[in-house]
């Protein structure tokens, strides 16, 4: 089998969220940008579909959020937060960050097409369905391109910068000799979705419940509830093994709106879980190598931030590799700055989602006892504000340049 050449300045391996908008912010700045994703379509099955306010923050700023919500999505205005059947609180996103007070759910095959058609606007863009990359091209310490399985071709891709945006089981990620900082795993999220009743309200639904269980319902564009619980790591192998009655004696003690469900339940078929691993990789880049997104950095379900935060690295790596290009220098220390610009960032996010995981585990019955009382007075006196403000909402405007920002005009992208 021959071998095919190709050469770009910048080939991106995974077409996700951080690996779309990087390919289309760099492909604005005239850069000829490939993204390599290994799916042959968007269409598979995600857990990252609600866009919090920061996702509002960020794609303003790149004049791009009335683009993105003319696709079809839905708004979630509301938290409420529940203990057994007595009503914690309520909260608006208007009382989070009032100019942009939702959240978009926008259906992840939806966004990443929207990109994409924004990106193919620009002659510099390529878009490479079904393409696995196999080995990183490498010459005296320094990343050269990629080579790639493209259909029945062996490709081998010079650049001047590859980019592992390929997820948390990144495969340049492996291939680079990266390491990890530290790992935190101390929960799995158990996802399945259910109809939505008539006169259905939008708002998001937090749980706990008497079995030390967290249950999470939250309005699925267009017409479901997706619905979570959180279980111990790798429990959700017990439950199987235990069959469907244990299943549905664990959904009977959570939220009426899935009890229906539960008493219909004949088989395990409509559950995901999802490890809620936090990572954080020590260096993120290497000479003419980069890793963005969950392939440097994975942030926990808490919050519903994981994608909102990786599209940030995503936009902060467009400026930097634009101008290591345009110094002829894409040595470490230059792609190096994506990380400094985002790591204290990203590990305050993390930090606090530890605190709400461990604060959740907790088995004390005392402390479940006075929950309502001390969340209801948090509340009454805007505390608890306080910490979801600072999960959901960026507190430091990032630093992009103008040149990634769209006009006004839809025929002027420049």
């Amino acid at each position: 089998m021959a071998t095919r050449q190709h050469r770009v300045d910048v080939c991106i391996v995974g077409g996700g969220p951080a690996g779309m908008l990087l390919g289309l912010l760099l492909a604005k700045q005239g850069i000829r940008t490939l993204v390599l994703e290994q799916h042959r379509d968007f269409e598979r099955e995600y857990r990252g579909e609600v866009l919090m306010p920061r996702f509002a923050q960020l794609f303003s700023r790149l004049g791009l959020l009335d683009y993105i919500e003319s696709f079809p999505h839905s708004k979630l205005k509301q938290v409420e937060i529940f203990s057994q059947n007595e009503t914690l609180a309520r909260l608006s996103l208007s009382e989070i960050y009032p100019p942009h007070p939702y959240a978009l759910w926008m259906p992840q095959p939806i966004f990443l097409d929207a990109l994409r058609q924004k990106a193919e606007t620009f002659p510099e863009f390529e878009l490479w369905f079904g393409a696995t990359a196999e080995a990183l091209i490498q010459e005296n310490g320094v990343t050269l391109g990629v080579q790639a399985q493209h259909g029945e071709d062996l490709v081998e891709i010079s650049a001047q910068v590859t980019v592992g945006a390929d997820g948390r089981t990144s495969r340049l990620h492996r291939l680079g000799g990266f390491e990890d900082a530290y790992q935190s795993y101390d929960f799995d999220v158990i996802w399945f979705s259910i109809p939505q009743p008539e006169n259905y309200t939008a708002t998001a639904q937090f749980y706990f419940r008497d079995n030390h269980r967290a249950y999470l319902l939250l309005p699925k564009y267009p017409k479901l509830i997706q619905c979570g619980f959180m279980t111990a790591p790798g429990e959700f192998s017990q439950l199987r093994q235990q069959g469907v009655s244990a299943m549905q004696n664990l959904l009977l003690q959570g939220p009426e709106a899935i009890h229906a469900f539960a008493r219909e339940l004949s088989d395990f078929k409509p559950f995901h879980p999802l490890q809620a691993r936090i990572s954080f990789t020590r260096q993120w880049a290497k000479n003419g190598l980069l890793l963005i997104g969950d392939a440097a950095h994975t942030c926990s379900p808490a919050g519903a931030i994981g994608v909102s935060i990786a599209l940030e690295t995503a936009a902060v790596a467009a400026d930097v590799i634009a101008g290591a290009l345009a110094q002829g220098d894409v040595s470490e220390r230059a792609l190096s700055q994506v990380q400094a610009m985002r790591q204290s960032e990203i590990q305050t996010v993390q930090r606090l989602q530890q605190n709400v995981t461990r604060f959740m585990f907790r088995k004390a019955n005392w402390l479940m006892r006075i929950l309502p009382r001390l969340a209801k007075w948090a509340f009454q006196l805007g505390l608890a504000q306080r910490f979801p403000r600072r999960l959901l909402v960026n507190q430091s405007p990032l630093p992009l340049s103008d040149r990634l920002v769209f006009k006004p005009n839809p025929q002027n992208n420049a």
